[in-house]
C-alpha cells in the first residue's frame, strides 16, 4: 500500500504572470459566497475589513470578525445587534503569538463550523518609508526606514499571517469536493519585484514581497485541503492612505470577492488584482 507521501495527486499549477504584462482573467462564480459560508475576517473593524465584513454579511456568509483591541469596536457592536445569529467577532493580536492561538481556541469554542473562507485583511504601513531621508527619483523626501521599523512591519504583515494559518487551516473545511475552503491574502502590487519601478517603501514593499512567497508555499503544502489567492485592493481611501486614494472600499472589496468566488478546486494559486487583472511577481 503506498503511504500518503507517495501518492501524486494533479494539483492545479501556479500561474506566473509575465513581466510587464497584466492579463485580465475570467472570473466564473464558481464558488458563491452565501448562506453556507462561515468566513473569518483578520482585522476586520475598520477601512477595508470592515467593507468584507459588510459585504459578506450581505450575501447571508455567517462572518467572524477579529479586533485588536481588548473592547469590542463599536462599528462591530452595532452589527452584532443587527445580524444576532450571522456576526461575531473575537479578539486577536497579531503582534502576540499567544493571541492568536487563544482566538483559535475561542473561535473553535464557538461551534459556528468549519470555516469556509479566510480572509487576511491586517496590516500596516509606518513612516520610515525611504532609504535615507532624502528625495530620490519622483519621491519627496521621507523618514528614513530603520531597523526598527522593518522587524515591526514584518512582524505583522508577514510573520502574523502565517501563524494565523498555522492556527486556524485545521479549523476550515470543504463544502464540496469542488469548493475546497479559500485562504485570501491582501497583499499589495508594491510587493511585485518586477512592477517595482520608482522604489522606496522598503519596508511595506519587502514584507509584501516575503507574504506572498509565504502564501506560495502554503498554496503547494496545503493544496489537497485549501485553494491560496493573493489579492491587491487598488490604491483606497482608507485611514491607512490618509483618505487619499483612487476608489473606494466598496469598489475594491467587491472586486477582490469576486476573484475569490472564482477561486474552487480547479482554480490555480495567482496573485490578483480588484480588477481582475493578475500581477506579475
Amino acid at each position: 500500500m503506498l503511504s500518503s507521501k507517495s501518492l501524486i495527486v494533479d494539483f492545479p499549477k501556479a500561474e506566473s504572470v509575465q513581466p510587464g504584462t497584466s492579463p485580465v482573467e475570467e472570473q466564473e462564480k464558481r464558488n458563491p459566497i452565501d448562506e453556507t459560508c462561515n468566513i473569518l475576517i483578520v482585522g476586520g473593524n475598520r477601512g477595508i475589513g470592515l467593507e468584507f465584513v459588510n459585504q459578506c454579511l450581505t450575501s447571508g456568509a455567517t462572518v467572524i470578525a477579529t479586533h485588536r483591541s481588548e473592547d469590542t469596536p463599536s462599528d462591530l457592536e452595532s452589527l452584532q445587534t443587527k445580524y444576532p445569529q450571522k456576526f461575531h467577532s473575537i479578539q486577536m493580536d497579531l503582534s502576540s503569538e499567544t493571541s492568536i492561538e487563544n482566538a483559535a481556541s475561542n473561535l473553535k469554542d464557538m461551534n459556528l463550523g468549519p470555516l469556509t473562507h479566510i480572509i487576511h485583511n491586517a496590516g500596516i504601513y509606518l513612516p520610515g518609508t525611504s532609504f535615507d531621508g532624502t528625495a530620490r527619483g519622483p519621491r519627496d523626501a521621507a523618514p528614513k526606514v530603520d531597523k526598527e521599523t522593518l522587524m515591526k512591519t514584518y512582524e505583522i504583515n508577514t510573520i502574523a499571517p502565517l501563524l494565523v494559518a498555522q492556527n486556524f487551516v485545521g479549523l476550515m473545511g470543504k463544502r464540496s469536493e469542488a469548493l475546497y475552503p479559500v485562504y485570501s491574502f491582501i497583499s499589495s502590487k508594491v510587493g511585485s519585484v518586477d512592477d517595482n519601478g520608482s522604489g522606496g517603501a522598503y519596508a511595506y514593499r519587502s514584507s509584501k514581497s516575503a507574504l506572498n512567497n509565504i502564501a506560495k508555499s502554503l498554496s503547494a503544502d496545503l493544496a489537497d485541503e485549501i485553494r491560496v489567492v493573493l489579492l491587491h485592493p487598488g490604491w483606497v481611501k482608507t485611514d491607512m492612505t490618509g483618505g487619499k486614494g483612487l476608489i473606494d472600499t466598496n469598489t475594491s472589496v467587491r472586486g477582490m470577492l469576486n476573484a475569490v468566488e472564482s477561486t474552487d478546486s480547479s482554480t490555480a494559486f495567482r496573485f490578483v488584482d480588484y480588477k481582475a487583472c493578475q500581477i506579475p511577481w
